[in-house]
């Protein structure tokens, strides 16, 4: 009897030995495979809206001018005398850079158009007074009140540097304009129709103010002219956005 169980718990031993050998060799397996996986579990790529600070905006926008101003010649002011800007359309594209949830950057330029300055008043007789070809480049600070949202308001305010390229054509011959700032104030909102694109509406209201200098053409002749024209534009833009 004594030898039977000493014999049997020897068996055990042996099998519990055993056991923990075969564990021991398979464990570093195991761990080195476990391991091995962890990377894979890992997403190698993440598509977040709010990893997209920057974006481009193409858009259509619509300029009513507002315009005020007078007119003198040789020192003399002219009575009534003022001139109107043609309403127009203007493709315009915007470099945007949302530095924080709720403010942003943005530079805008567009296609330089050609608009006409109309006689009213004192000078409605001389008609069209010239065309003008000019370009702007707008530098706004936006407000964002909801943060990054499906709807996104903004408010911002701005400066506006508009260049005139030249002029041409009319009754008003050696019209000259010169360059100059104006500040903006801003409103709009963008509706996000993915992920990276988006609708949007805005709306600019821009105050200029240019002194200009021709000759007008009267009864008497030639007559030297300096006219100071505040155009004013209310600007309405729609477009397109895209975030990266």
């Amino acid at each position: 009897m004594t030898f039977r169980f000493c014999h049997i718990a020897n068996q055990q031993l042996s099998l519990m030995a055993a056991g923990g050998l075969l564990m021991m060799a398979v464990s570093p397996a195991a761990a080195s495979e476990s391991v091995a996986l962890r990377p894979a579990q890992i997403p190698t790529s993440v598509t977040n809206v709010d990893e997209a600070p920057f974006s481009i905006r193409l858009g259509l926008g619509f300029a009513d001018y507002q315009t005020s101003g007078s007119a003198s010649s040789n020192g003399v002011s002219i009575p009534d005398a003022s001139v109107a800007f043609g309403r127009h359309a203007v493709g315009s594209i915007e470099a945007g850079w949302r530095f924080a949830p709720n403010w942003s950057l943005s530079v805008l330029s567009g296609v330089p158009p050609t608009v006409s300055l109309k006689g009213e008043g004192a000078f409605a007789e001389l008609g069209k007074l010239r065309e003008v070809t000019y370009g702007s480049v707008m530098a706004g600070l936006q407000y964002h009140p909801f943060g990054r949202s499906w709807i996104d308001p903004y408010i911002g305010v701005g400066l506006d540097y508009t260049f005139i390229f030249g002029t041409s054509g009319g009754s008003m011959s050696e019209l000259r304009v010169a360059d100059n700032f104006g500040p903006i104030l801003q409103a709009g909102a963008e509706f996000k129709l993915t992920d990276r694109f988006s609708f949007y509406a805005d709306v600019r209201k821009i105050w200029l103010s240019f002194d200009a200098k021709g000759v007008a053409p009267t009864g008497a002749g030639p007559l030297p002219v300096s006219v100071e024209v505040h155009p004013n534009p209310l600007v309405a833009t729609f477009g397109i956005s895209y975030h990266f």
